[in-house]
C-alpha cells in the first residue's frame, strides 16, 4: 500500500490565496472548497505570512549580503583549488626526484 503524496503547491500560488484572506475576498471556507485542501493549510500558510512577513521589506537587503557571502566562498574555493593544484605539482616533481636517485617515496606522504 502506497502513501499518498501531499500535493506541493508554488509560492505564488500561496500568496494568492494569502492575499485572498487577507482581502477578505472570500472566506476560508469558501477557498478551501474551491481549492479542494483543508482549511488548516490555509491558517498554517496565513500564519506562516504573518509571522514572517517582514521578511519581504529586508528582502533585498538580505539577497545582496547573502549574494556577496556566495561570491567571497566562490573565490576562497578558487585559491584553496589553486593552491591544492601547486602543492600536487610540488609533490609530484618531488616524487620524480625521489624515483630519479633511486629512492622510495616515504608512504606516510602519499601513494
Amino acid at each position: 500500500m502506497s502513501k499518498k503524496k501531499a500535493k506541493e503547491y508554488s509560492p505564488e500560488f500561496k500568496f494568492k490565496i494569502v492575499k485572498e484572506l487577507l482581502r477578505q475576498e472570500s472566506t476560508q471556507t469558501e477557498i478551501s472548497q474551491r481549492e479542494g485542501m483543508p482549511p488548516c493549510t490555509l491558517r498554517a500558510w496565513l500564519n506562516q505570512f504573518l509571522e514572517n512577513g517582514e521578511t519581504v521589506f529586508t528582502g533585498r537587503k538580505q539577497d545582496k549580503v547573502f549574494k556577496d557571502e556566495i561570491k567571497a566562498k566562490e573565490r576562497e574555493i578558487e585559491e584553496l583549488h589553486k593552491t591544492v593544484g601547486q602543492l600536487t605539482v610540488k609533490v609530484n616533481w618531488i616524487k620524480k626526484k625521489y624515483r630519479e636517485n633511486g629512492l622510495s617515496f616515504p608512504q606516510e606522504y602519499g601513494r
